[in-house]
């Protein structure tokens, strides 16, 4: 129910981005539906490619890393007090985000660095970062080209390896029947930022038809639609859909929906 809360919240957010400014931490709610939270000062699109590019390239590799740029105490929403604070911070964000992101989260401050790792240990992130010069500056720019080396040393010295405990999210929206095919829209992400699903017809536990969705880049923004045949001379009468989700490690979830016509 919590994940659920999470990602109305941040939907919400992600269609007004504005207003999730004033939220009590923007890049919370910014964060679960991507992978770079940039600062309420606009950064110019070179230097936002670049850290976009970097931040890729980790996930690339099998790899996961979310990013905070704060720039200002404004950035930080009713939290100000942890601004130039980014170790703190970066404890505070990924415990905000546990519902849905469990990995390396890198924070970038002009005063320096800070790194999260769902409690675990964070020694070879440290160890990288603390070689790092602190950006020195609030504009925006130069926070984007400090986090886009950071997560290109951190991916180098294989520093953002870090095991994934999370289960997909999945969320059924509707199941309904026309025609002898049952349609089925839902939600599907991973950490991962991909995952596999099983989209299962049945009734009172059996199986009437199933179909395989391989694994394929999954965004939180978009829903997915399936449409599966039944099987000649099946009434639609109390049949549910499953969907199955897996992600790369093979951590799983489902979710159900009851058919409507």
């Amino acid at each position: 129910m919590r994940r659920a809360a999470l990602l109305a919240c941040a939907l919400v957010a992600a269609a007004a981005a504005g207003g999730a400014r004033a939220d009590g931490d923007p890049a919370s709610d910014m964060l679960v539906v991507q992978n770079v939270f940039l600062p309420y000062e606009a950064s110019s699109h070179a230097a936002v490619a670049g850290l976009t590019k970097e931040v890729a390239s980790a996930y690339a590799a099998g790899d996961r890393v979310k990013v905070a740029l704060v720039a200002t105490r404004v950035d930080l929403g009713a939290i100000p007090s942890l601004f130039d604070k980014p170790v703190q911070y970066a404890t505070f964000l990924g415990r905000e985000l546990a519902g849905f992101y469990i990995g390396p989260l890198l924070v970038v401050m002009p005063s320096g660095y800070g790194i999260y790792d769902g409690g675990r240990s964070t020694a070879a992130e440290q160890g990288v970062l603390t070689r790092l010069a602190p950006p020195g500056s609030a504009k925006p720019d130069t926070l984007a080209a400090a986090a886009a080396n950071a997560v290109a040393q951190l991916l180098q010295a294989g520093a953002l390896r870090s095991k994934d405990i999370l289960p997909p999210y999945v969320q059924a929206l509707l199941a309904k029947t026309a025609g002898g095919r049952v349609t089925v829209q839902y939600y599907l992400s991973d950490d991962s930022g991909k995952a596999s699903a099983t989209i299962t017809v049945e009734r009172a536990g059996h199986a009437l038809q199933r179909t395989q969705v391989p694994e394929h880049a999954t965004s939180i923004l978009h829903p997915e639609t399936e449409r599966l045949t039944l099987p000649a001379g099946v009434s639609p009468a109390g049949i549910r859909v499953c969907v199955g989700a897996a992600d790369p490690t093979g951590n799983h979830a489902v979710s159900c929906k009851k058919v409507g016509r």
